[in-house]
């Protein structure tokens, strides 16, 4: 645990609660303001539920608020952990987010109780902004996809490459269609979504299933009934489009279209709902997938990729505009929420047919409790523990960075870290028991904090009961935000987060070395997955580490006529640079002196020193002198033993050997 000493105590004594409310009510408005669009775009960013993101929120608020080491620091979902929790969701499904929440989150509290807290931050910086700026381009890349009413590819590399293609789509002047024409295909846009994103489910679950030895007949019976729901709905959309004229959209030929298509998506469903129904194991997959590309043929109709770019466009121009050109009085209100009020408003007078987002009425629908025999049943311990030993490393680095910064932030309570570092730990238990996305402390709410006048842990817990109340009495308003919007907020985020000129600048000034690690951290993380990104760079970094302190670069310049020699030492001079180092002094006249030049010397051992004085002690009887720069010398080597080695130099005979 941290020690209450005078460094993790604060200068200045607290506010009391009267004074606490009076900076702290307005700055957690401010705050609650910029989390609830940042909770829901991380979420879909995620591929998760839009609630585990408002639940992660709401924890973080009312529940590691209060704990935190940092009163200022805000925790919630972050940007940087989408990648992982995206891959994990793809690769084992929804299950696996909660026991991968609450392992990384019962290591980290372990961690920050056995006083780990620091060692976190133990990471070079060029690793670190590597990280960031990997992560910035994998959200960037994809959630251009989903600001233009698309889905994301498979892995970062496809979304990259697939940009121009999604910006093709979406680009071109959307058709103006009448205002009844854009209300109906609104209206069925939701409803076909809905049961496109079910069917994902039913679809995955039951390939995870199939992958194994044997089916478990609670899979086959809970798919069973999602599909019969499925088709159900199917069956009365296309009643309604039935009954509906020809003329309903500008053009019948795109009403005639439609029809047939949800016909087509009807029937497919029912056949799957057979197979299941039936237990034909080896003709899931096939009708499954079926099902799965009728569905896609309505939504494809309905959506206009043109509408939702344009939308996300515009997101992202407001919040550039709101930064840069608003008033600084009206600056505390956070661009991210002008642009999502502004779009959602714009979207909703027009009635786009654009994907919104999917918040349940009751936020408890939203909650997916841990289920122990879930997990028997389809993971194993190893995949577990992988999941959630990658949660807490990124998850603990990532706050405990924060921390670091908010501290530069202010003159209040410095950060502690281990109490810091284990009340995350205790987050993201109970946001694991819930199925909620993971969580840490997130530089952007943080910084809103401190700069709208928060002195206390106040306004990080009041920002957290604004957001249960907010979802709890107000969801049919979030249902009327645009996917594209909050997508446009992300890719803005993932812009940032990128920052490549300026981290490429600052790692320059401390050598190509540093640049070289954050290029390859970038690249890895891309092109193959961000645990492996870190692991590259923090070898590198150790590489980096042991070169620097194996490497001496020697250089001795000879003068016959001055009888005079001097051997310039850079780098560090260890037992292992010993033979060059002989091999140097070898080279030296017997008849010269020679000075030794330790200016760019990072550090000399007590091999190399000792290999000067039995030197110093042949080339004396030779008729040559050594002479050394004991001051220089004395920076790189202790004191204590610097005038021991400096009398056995000179030697009680006046040897010739000398301090310069």
């Amino acid at each position: 645990m941290d020690k209450p000493d005078s460094q993790t105590r604060s200068s200045h004594s607290p506010p009391g609660l009267l004074e606490a409310l009076r900076t702290d009510f307005p700055a957690s408005i401010v705050v609650f303001l910029v989390a609830l669009p940042l909770c829901m775009g991380i979420a879909i960013a995620s591929g998760a539920p839009v609630a585990s993101g408002l639940i992660t929120g709401i924890v973080g608020g009312l529940i590691v608020g209060m704990l935190s080491g940092q009163p200022l620091q805000v925790s919630g979902p972050a940007a940087g952990l989408t990648v992982v929790v995206y891959g994990l969701i793809q690769d084992h499904g929804l299950a696996i987010l909660g026991a991968a929440v609450l392992i990384g989150g019962a290591i980290q509290f372990a961690a920050g109780m056995c006083g780990l807290g620091q060692w976190f931050r133990a990471v070079s910086p060029a690793v670190i902004r590597g990280m960031l700026s990997g992560i910035g381009v994998l959200i960037f890349a994809s959630q251009i996809h989903v600001m233009v009413d698309a889905k994301p590819k498979d892995d970062g590399v496809q979304n990259l490459v697939a940009i121009p293609a999604a910006l093709y789509d979406g680009l071109p002047l959307p058709e103006w269609e009448t205002h009844s024409a854009r209300e109906f295909r609104t209206a069925r846009l939701k409803q076909i979504d809905q049961l496109h994103g079910t069917q994902e489910n039913i679809y995955k679950n039951l390939n995870r299933a199939l992958s194994k030895d044997s089916m478990p007949e609670t899979v086959l019976s809970v798919a069973a009934e999602r599909q019969a729901a499925v088709t159900q709905q199917l069956g009365a959309i296309r009643g309604d489009l039935n009954r509906l004229d020809a003329t309903t959209l500008d053009d019948p030929q795109d009403a005639a279209r439609l029809q047939a298509s949800v016909e087509e998506a009807f029937q497919t469903s029912q056949r799957a709902q057979a197979v299941l129904e039936q237990g034909k194991l080896e003709a899931i997959q096939e009708t499954q997938g079926a099902v799965l590309l009728a569905l896609k043929n309505p939504l494809e109709q309905l959506t206009s990729h043109e509408w939702a770019t344009k939308l996300g466009l515009l997101t992202i121009l407001i919040i550039v505009l709101w930064q840069t050109m608003a008033p600084r009085k009206l600056r505390i209100i956070p661009g991210p929420l002008v642009a999502t009020v502004l779009v959602t408003a714009a979207a909703a007078i027009v009635s786009l047919p654009v994907l919104h987002v999917d918040v349940p009425d009751n936020l408890l629908r939203g909650v997916n409790v841990l289920s122990l025999e879930a997990l028997r049943e389809n993971f194993s311990i190893g995949v577990l523990l992988k999941a959630g030993i990658v949660v807490a490393v990124i998850a603990s680095a990532e706050t405990l960075l924060c921390a670091t910064a908010v501290d530069q932030m202010h003159q209040g309570q410095r950060t502690r870290y281990n109490k810091e570092l284990w009340s995350q730990g205790v987050g993201n238990m109970i946001c694991g028991l819930l199925g909620a996305l993971p969580m840490t402390g997130v530089i952007v709410r943080s910084s809103v904090n401190v700069h709208a006048g928060a002195r206390t842990r106040l306004s990080a817990i009041l920002h957290g009961l604004w957001l249960l109340i907010f979802v709890a009495a107000l969801a049919f308003v979030l249902r009327m935000i645009p996917t594209a919007c909050l997508a446009g907020i992300l890719v803005y985020t993932g812009w940032k987060l990128i920052n490549a000129r300026n981290n490429l600048v600052e790692l320059a000034r401390y050598g190509k070395g540093e640049v070289v690690i954050y290029l390859v951290t970038l690249t890895v993380i891309v092109v193959e997955d961000l645990l492996t990104g870190v692991l590259v760079g923090v070898a590198l970094a150790g590489v980096k580490l042991l070169y620097t302190f194996s490497h001496l670069r020697t250089t001795l310049e000879i003068d016959h006529e001055q009888r005079k020699a001097t051997l310039f030492l850079e780098g560090t001079a260890t037992f292992l640079r010993l033979p060059r180092l002989a091999a140097e002094l070898e080279r030296v006249p017997s008849n010269v002196e020679l000075h030794v030049d330790f200016h760019r010397l990072r550090y000399i051992d007590h091999a190399c020193l000792e290999l000067f004085i039995n030197w110093a002690k042949q080339h004396e009887s030779m008729g040559g002198k050594l002479v050394l720069d004991w001051e220089s010398l004395n920076a790189r080597f202790s004191s204590e033993n610097q005038f021991g080695l400096q009398r056995r130099l000179q030697g009680p005979q006046s040897s010739g050997s000398r301090a310069a």
